[in-house]
């Protein structure tokens, strides 16, 4: 399958609506409960439009350059696994182009576009069994250890 990524261009405004549109979508189906504004977004973009060791946000197009997804990708340094971890914040693939190797393609795309990193991770929704096996399938294995959270609001 041939799938490219490529930063997202802040400028390409038919773009960027698409990009609020899906992150909106990507939040209603993984926690419905989960509060995201265009505001909150925007830092986002800011911030790794400004800080670009930290991550960023990349589109994901198909052969015909039409856009299919994007991907938030933080990256930071890790003593555990000795080196740069890139975690996959979020992965999304519109629904009609679900189970049609684009999730898998672009993973294989990530590991091999990011050369200086030692591990990928992400998280999933305990909820999403289809998820967890894709991302098994994919190499991925749990963590041994549980993630917990302290949110200053």
């Amino acid at each position: 399958m041939d799938i490219h990524i490529k930063p997202i261009n802040t400028f390409a405004h038919a773009e960027m609506d698409a990009l609020y549109t899906m992150i909106f979508h990507f939040y209603e189906e993984y926690d419905p409960t989960h509060v995201i504004t265009k505001e909150s977004i925007n830092d986002t973009i800011i911030h790794l439009t400004n800080h670009p060791e930290s991550g960023s946000i990349q589109f994901v197009y198909d052969a015909e350059n039409a856009l299919v997804g994007y991907v938030i990708l933080i990256k930071y340094w890790s003593n555990e696994y000795q080196g740069y971890l890139l975690f996959i914040d979020e992965l999304y693939i519109v629904p009609d182009k679900r189970s049609l190797g684009y999730g898998r393609t672009c993973i294989t795309l990530i590991e091999k576009t990011f050369h200086d990193i030692q591990a990928l991770a992400l998280e999933v929704s305990p909820k999403n069994t289809r998820a967890q096996a894709f991302y098994l399938q994919l190499g991925f294995l749990p963590n041994k250890n549980k993630t917990f959270i302290k949110i200053k609001y």
